[in-house]
């Protein structure tokens, strides 16, 4: 129950509270990053784009390569060091490519130049030559019969038939990566520039408790703020995440820091203008962060949470006001991103995840990229997943699907308590609606970002435990906060229970593998 007294005064925020933040963060997760985090990650799409935007384009070669190879006289530095640590395991075998889209771009004997692909090329039956341009015709092309040949001087009985490889996933990362390509060429160390992110995370959500307090919508004195600094560090899937770099570990980190401080200039829609810019950035990492857009218009039109008069007919002239300086920046990148996407796929709304195997990954050719038909093994995997316990060594075992977030962290099991908002009785009553108000508007987020993660036709697939959550964790983490009047021994407990287990899946996911099952 929360405390009826109010928070005694705060004083301003003490620097050392964020360096003690910052170097607890920091420090524990370089030590659990361990060696990884002296060298980039085998998984690189974000280096190679912003390679191929400092040599002017948007699609790689890089796919092209193999393992072992001879480096080329022309290849950017540490190219195929780069390749080597893609393609070769821990047993120096040779491992194929991961997540890289790509088309057709062929030419038929009539003097047609298509681009698209086949999706059943690998099924035998009259499907296999239904050729799916980028501009969304549907076309019956036979490539042993139908595709010209001699495109090339050098080579005349090759047929003109080649494949682009696009790296599939929204590009801010890349960009946001360009200066240290441009020193390190394919050397540039995403581990630690994503831990980095992750760190400035949970500073963050720290800066976001000390003004909670400091506005009395929260009680949580110094010691519960990093006991709530703690969770999101350490007690989420955001500890396995943030300290393995890839490509899309980095892009769930990213795309987490830029969320809170989207909610930081977005509260009580104090800073419109940036909070567009860093809700477009955020889309620009992440794309589930378009559907985040809904707090800033309920905080800026009902601010105490009434969805009936209020604000909106009271205060037209500056709510519009602030929803025209949210929206613009927001325009300006949906339509960077929508030429972005044309300008690869043909297709403003396509970042790439349909051409992933050219198309032929089979729930996506046979259901598109979201549906219902994903829904019930989705809701699975995000909340329901157990680990299973066996007789023999090593006991515990995990499905690559991931753990269920309840699971994963058992302290949101204490969001399921009777929540009690109150406030002290001299407060006024615009208190206590403004701290629902929140809560509510923090609530929509977090459905409107998760929602479409459920029907979507990857489950996150390999992981320790559901890691979309991290596109929804930010307004979770407030709501947590906001709904917890104080943090008693059995939350408390919780969150080292939480602790405990994401200690566990950040040293044995991608190390350990009999702790894993398919």
């Amino acid at each position: 129950m929360l405390d009826a007294e109010s928070p005694p005064p705060q004083k301003p925020q003490s620097r050392k509270g964020l360096l003690i933040v910052v170097a607890i963060v920091t420090l524990v997760y370089a030590l659990s990053a361990g060696k990884a985090l002296l060298s980039p990650s085998p998984h690189f799409h974000f280096v190679d784009l912003a390679n191929s935007f400092l040599h002017g384009r948007l699609d790689s070669d890089t796919p092209r390569r193999y393992a072992k190879q001879k480096p080329l006289a022309d290849d950017p530095p540490h190219l195929q060091e780069a390749v080597d640590r893609a393609l070769l395991d821990k047993n120096g075998g040779t491992v194929g490519w991961n997540d890289w889209a790509s088309y057709r771009e062929i030419t038929l004997k009539g003097g047609d130049h298509l681009k698209g692909v086949w999706p059943w090329k690998d099924v035998a039956g009259p499907r296999q030559h239904e050729f799916y341009t980028l501009d969304g015709r549907l076309m019956l092309i036979d490539p042993d019969r139908d595709i010209k040949q001699g495109c090339e001087k050098d080579a005349p009985f090759r047929k003109c038939d080649k494949t682009i490889y696009q790296v599939s996933f929204p590009p801010l990362p890349a960009i946001a990566m360009l200066p240290l390509v441009a020193l390190q060429g394919y050397n540039a160390n995403d581990v630690l520039m994503t831990l980095l992110f992750a760190v400035a995370s949970a500073l963050l959500f720290f800066i976001w408790l000390r003004r909670l307090r400091r506005e009395q919508l929260i009680a949580h004195n110094f010691p519960d703020q990093l006991w709530l600094v703690a969770l999101l560090a350490f007690g989420t899937v955001a500890w396995y995440c943030s300290v393995r770099g890839e490509v899309w570990f980095t892009a769930l980190v990213m795309g987490m820091t830029l969320h809170f401080a989207y909610l930081l200039a977005a509260q009580d829609a104090r800073r419109p203008l940036l909070a567009g810019i860093l809700l477009g950035l955020g889309i620009a990492t992440r794309t589930p962060m378009l559907f985040a857009v809904v707090f800033f218009p309920l905080q800026a039109v009902f601010p105490q949470g009434k969805f009936f008069g209020g604000a909106f007919r009271a205060n037209f002239g500056p709510t519009l006001k602030q929803l025209i300086l949210f929206g613009l920046p927001l325009a300006v990148v949906g339509a960077v991103l929508a030429w972005f996407n044309y300008a690869r796929w043909q297709n403003p709304s396509e970042f790439g995840h349909f051409y992933l195997l050219e198309g032929t990954r089979g729930p996506t050719r046979e259901h598109g990229l979201f549906s219902w038909v994903f829904l019930n093994h989705n809701l699975g995997t995000a909340i329901l997943n157990m680990p299973r316990f066996i007789a023999d060594a090593p006991f515990v075992q995990i499905t690559r699907h991931g753990l269920g977030i309840l699971a994963c962290t058992p302290a949101f099991f204490a969001l399921f308590a009777r929540p009690q908002i109150a406030v002290a009785a001299d407060h006024p009553p615009q208190l206590l609606e403004r701290k629902r108000a929140l809560i509510q508007h923090l609530t929509f987020a977090v459905v409107a970002v998760a929602g479409p993660a459920l029907f979507y036709q990857n489950d996150g697939w390999q992981q320790f435990g559901y890691r979309f959550a991290m596109d929804f964790l930010p307004p979770l983490m407030g709501i947590f906060a906001l709904a917890l009047p104080h943090l008693s021994r059995k939350t408390k407990a919780l969150i080292v229970l939480s602790i405990v287990v994401q200690l566990f899946g950040t040293i044995t996911f991608g190390r350990l593998e009999q702790f894993y099952y398919d």
